[in-house]
């Protein structure tokens, strides 16, 4: 049966399961599975490339999405999230399919998803003892399930009529990471058995899989490059405001349970399968990093470029009196030097020396910084050490997938058969991250003569600090508190009937015909990051020098004290940050209990910003963590029937060539509802209702001395604050048609054609329905057009209305896509083909504006919102080719080599990045930010798209040894336009990863392996981008990653 005709094929493979046995549980030799592959490939409805649970088994892939990098077009996101680089994942997060992210997840043939914000699958989630084989879908058929314009991965787990007879099997293994230096285990085990009785043939089948991997990844990272123009000397300098050093140790839990049952009718006719599958996925990471500070770039524009005694030249940073002048390459880019910061304006610390002492003293009661500093002061040396911060994080992921679905399949007649399908999914995620931020100083040096930047740090130029320096307490403060959390839930039921009637004509095989209606509903609840600063440099109010240092427990006015034991002292550093030294972080213990909510402003009584944990913040809905902007929920119904006609096969040519193809319709109805609520202006204060007015100038618009006077009875009723709850509702309808052919040019020679009309559904996220509406007034500028003016005199204003959102009313992208395949298979296990592609989209998703009609009190203002909105069209195309083979010519032995290799080639035209935050906790769809500033920079490529990527493959299979070698190659690329916290575009230098695998078969029973991942210990280089792709799009250093090489011993025994 071909790979592709999803709602009969279970009922072909297992009709006569004695004479058919494609591939039983265990490990039955690379050979038979690339063979099985091949096979998929060939007899295909469409262009799709499947792995089988050997090809999944054979290498140390830990996920579903690391054993899929190898697949032809297929890449992976190696980050924790696509916009924060800071956070290197050993395990991918995501999938691509040549180049894009929109890629349609499905278990068995049905809709699977993560409850968050995104519409398919953490693809970390799910096991891959779990799978009998994963299908990556390029094009589609009419009887396929919309909803994948990259293309749709089909995760296939195992029943019991895949093999003739009973299999019991288990295996183990132990995990050990050379950063992480821990060793932790992994075990599955399957028992699968089938029985004849007089009620027909049943079959039972259970698959559990347990995984726990302890890895580390370490990163040297650049903060926001400053770009300094003719500071130096001539021409343009680039030195990073912040350099970090970040250790993250994760901890990934799996539990993975697959349950299967099947009937048989004695006559064959009735097939009945229940299938249960439960992914209950847990990752805790904890995070340590030391981060200097020589400059502050918040709320500047992306392009801000310091000069000789321009904007913030205060901040220009300086090696001091004497100090060795700062060394750059010949790009400009810095190499070595002290980092100090110029006190110039930088900080107010008080007016007088008495004024300074209330905001921080060391243990001896000295100022912390001295006294010149203030504003009496007279310094001869305006630099002081940077600010060093020792940041302790942590964060707990929890998900969990339910798949549960009953299918029957009937043959009604030799010729009409029907299969009716019903599905239900559960799906939950929860998740909390804090962070802690202790502050100090230290002189920074930094030194980038070797492969990677190193810091060096001594004692701070002009601060007092207590003895101990950077081991002592006394000289840190709380600078913030953060923390966030996500509660998501979602469901589906989904309810399917296909009909397929056999022509019996040379020239028509089959029609097949069917309906599907699926409901879904997703609740997302997720927080803001809630950050929130203690204690600071420039703050007098509250008596801050009681609480500014960690190790203040005494109570002072109302300061209650700081808890005893929420920080400890912890070596930090190793040979890749050059360093090593002793710092105060915050226990991350403690931080995992949740005891970083005792530096509450409830509890400490003290904090300049009085934070309070996410839980108990105000404007918060009752008995939860989340106010009413950090609510989507959403409830979406689909509505689908399609017509398929299968033509060709035995007897049927054109021109003496065989062929076989299918043409179809599928028609798609979406139904969205998106319940949220609509938040009006706030209130003017009674400062700026108050009326004061000038004596106009004759000819001059004047402003006045208070807007008030001017501002309408309609626009005061309108800026009302409150708001009302809403539902958006909306409908779209899509007709996809697609067209597939095969011509078996010869016996080992096939082209195949394929066109169709694919579509994607925005994410849930964007699909939230809040908007806050904000009001705009003008200011002193009399030539402001919101100013009304007649003869020369003020007489009214038009305040601006803006909002920030998302949008619900958005409709699917669409994608016309066409593939053209030449196939030559000259053995068993040897094909050499070439796949282009090429496809157009309508609908793109992306950041833009639109006008809204907004009504309160009687009065109707226009709103300009910023949010995802349909753009234009754009296009994509490429080329895949892919080989693999046996060199059975080989004498003896030597005939066990093998070799896989494919390559992919990928353009984009006319695409541009979203820059949306999908999960967002505010009211926004806005792009992520550079600082406040909302400028974002523009490039030339689409995020995740590699112009070049390929796969290599040693393989060995002889007698009881097998192996594997695979290295896993990708050409520069785009990871985000928008990161999240330099507000740049981040780029990743082109990078390969090596993964090995060495097996011995002791006997029929009994197997042994030996695995390792990233061989090379690959170090992934990332650059930010400082300025317009029109502009040249410069490239300038940005951070220095590492992970575990991961090595597994392991075993299989078949009973």
């Amino acid at each position: 049966m071909a790979a592709g005709s999803t709602a009969f094929a279970q009922v072909a493979d297992s009709q006569d399961p004695e004479t058919e046995e494609v591939e039983e549980v265990i490990v039955v030799g690379t050979r038979q599975a690339l063979e099985t592959s091949q096979q998929l490939r060939r007899n295909a409805d469409t262009v799709v490339d499947s792995i089988t649970a050997t090809d999944i088994g054979a290498l140390p892939d830990k996920s579903v999405a690391e054993a899929l990098q190898r697949v032809p077009g297929v890449t992976v996101n190696r980050f924790a999230a696509s916009d924060d680089t800071s956070h290197f994942s050993a395990e991918p997060s995501g999938v691509l399919v040549r180049g894009l992210q929109q890629v349609r997840s499905e278990y068995n043939g049905r809709d699977t998803f993560s409850a968050n914000s995104s519409r398919g699958l953490s693809w970390g989630d799910i096991s891959p003892e779990l799978m009998q084989g994963v299908d990556t879908y390029k094009n589609q058929t009419a009887e396929m399930i919309e909803g994948g314009i990259a293309g749709t991965i089909d995760l296939r787990t195992r029943v019991p009529f895949d093999a003739s007879g009973r299999v019991v099997q288990v295996s183990a293994a132990v995990n050990y990471g050379d950063l992480s230096r821990n060793y932790t285990p992994e075990a599955s085990a399957i028992f699968s058995d089938r029985w004849d009785t007089e009620a027909g043939q049943f079959g039972f089948l259970i698959n559990l899989a347990y995984s726990d991997v302890t890895t580390m990844s370490e990163t040297i990272q650049y903060g926001r490059m400053g770009i300094f123009e003719g500071v130096f000397g001539p021409g343009t300098q680039y030195i990073p405001s912040s350099v970090g050093n970040r250790q993250t140790e994760y901890e990934r839990e799996r539990n993975g349970l697959a349950l299967a049952g099947q009937w048989k009718s004695n006559d064959g006719r009735f097939l009945l399968t229940g299938q249960y599958n439960r992914s209950d996925f847990s990752n805790e990471w904890r995070e340590h990093a030391i981060i200097s500070y020589n400059a502050d770039m918040w709320a500047l524009p992306v392009d801000f470029t310091y000069t000789p005694g321009g904007a913030r030249s205060q901040w220009i940073p300086s090696p001091g009196v004497g100090g060795t002048p700062y060394v750059f390459d010949s790009d400009g880019n810095f190499r070595s030097g002290t980092l100090l910061v110029q006190q110039t304006d930088t900080f107010w610390w008080g007016a007088s020396d008495a004024e300074a002492a209330q905001i921080a003293v060391n243990d001896q009661g000295q100022n912390m910084l001295e006294p010149c500093y203030a504003w009496q002061g007279t310094c001869t040396n305006p630099v002081r050490g940077g600010d060093l911060n020792a940041v302790t994080r942590f964060n707990q992921t929890n998900n969990v997938t339910e798949d549960a679905s009953v299918n029957l399949k009937w043959e009604i007649t030799d010729r009409l058969r029907a299969s009716f399908d019903a599905q239900l999914i559960h799906s939950e995620v929860d998740n909390y991250d804090a962070e802690v931020g202790q502050y100090t100083f230290a002189n920074m040096t930094l030194d980038w003569s070797g492969d990677r930047p190193n810091m060096t740090f001594a004692a701070p130029t002009n601060i007092n600090q207590s003895a101990g320096g950077l081991t002592n307490p006394n000289n840190y403060r709380y600078n913030h508190a953060m923390d966030h959390r996500e509660d998501s839930g979602g469901d589906q039921l989904s309810l399917r009937a296909d009909m397929e009637y056999d022509l019996g004509s040379d020239w028509l095989d089959s029609l097949r015909v069917g309906v599907r209606y699926a409901k879904r509903e997703q609740d997302v609840k997720y927080s803001a990051y809630n950050w929130g600063n203690i204690a600071n440099n420039w703050n007098l109010g509250g008596g801050q020098a009681a609480f500014w240092n960690i190790d203040r427990h005494s109570p002072s006015g109302s300061f209650t004290g700081y808890p005893t034991g929420l920080y400890q002292n912890r070596e930090f550093g190793n040979g890749f940050f050059g360093t090593n030294g002793e710092y105060v972080f915050f226990d991350i213990d403690r931080m995992a209990n949740g005891d970083m909510a005792l530096l509450s402003y409830d509890n400490i009584g003290a904090g300049q910003d009085q934070w309070r944990p996410v839980c108990d913040r105000a404007g918060e809905v009752a008995d939860s963590c989340f106010r009413p902007n950090e609510l989507n929920e959403v409830e979406e119904e689909t509505r689908a029937a399609y017509a398929m006609l299968r033509f060709g096969g035995d007897g049927a040519e054109i021109g003496g060539t065989p062929f076989v193809g299918n043409i179809g319709i599928r028609y798609v109805e979406t139904d969205n509802s998106s319940t949220g609520s609509l938040s009006y202006p706030v209130p003017f204060s009674p400062s700026t209702l108050a009326c004061t007015p000038t004596v106009p100038i004759p000819g001059v618009p004047t402003t006045p001395g208070s807007i008030g006077c001017y501002l309408s009875a309609d626009d005061i009723a309108f800026n009302s604050g409150g708001g009302v709850q809403s539902t958006a509702e909306s409908e779209h309808q899509h007709w996809l048609p697609s067209f597939n052919i095969r011509f078996d040019a010869r016996e080992d020679l096939v082209l195949r054609f394929a066109a169709s009309r694919a579509m994607a559904r925005p994410d849930i996220g964007l699909l939230k329905n809040y908007v806050e509406v904000s009001t705009s007034l003008p200011g002193t500028d009399p030539t402001d057009p919101r100013y009304i003016s007649s003869g020369g005199v003020i007489t009214g204003v038009n305040p601006t209305y803006t909002a920030n959102a998302y949008n619900p009313y958005l409709a699917p992208t669409t994608a016309d896509q066409f593939d053209f395949a030449v196939e030559y298979y000259f053995s068993d296990v040897g094909s050499l083909m070439a796949t282009a592609f090429y496809k157009t989209f309508d609908n793109y998703i992306q950041y833009g504006s639109y006008d809204l009609e907004v009504t309160n009190n009687g009065v109707t203002r226009t709103v300009r919102v910023r949010g995802p909105m349909n753009g234009e069209g754009a296009e994509i195309k490429g080329i895949e080719l892919a080989y693999q083979q046996f060199f059975d010519f080989l004498p003896g032995p030597w005939a066990g080599l093998g070799m896989q290799a494919n390559y992919t080639y990928i353009d984009n035209q006319g695409i541009t990045n979203s820059n949306l935050k999908v999960a967002s906790g505010g009211a926004s769809g806005e792009t992520a930010q550079a600082g406040s500033s909302g400028s974002v920079l523009g490039v030339d490529k689409l995020e995740g798209l590699s112009d070049h990527q390929y796969n290599i493959v040693g393989m060995y299979e002889w007698g009881p040894w097998a192996a594997r070698l695979a290295y896993n190659w990708r050409s520069e690329y785009l990871v985000t336009a928008v990161d999240c916290c330099v507000y740049l575009p981040i780029w990743q230098e082109s990078a390969g990863f090596l993964d090995g695998s060495l097996r011995y078969k002791v006997n029929d029973h009994l197997e042994l392996s030996l695995q390792g991942s990233n061989l090379l210990s690959t170090e992934t280089k990332l650059y930010q981008q400082v300025n317009n792709a029109s502009e040249g799009g410069t490239l300038t250093p940005n951070a220095w990653l590492r992970s575990d090489r991961r090595m597994v011993v392991g075993l299989r025994y078949r009973f």
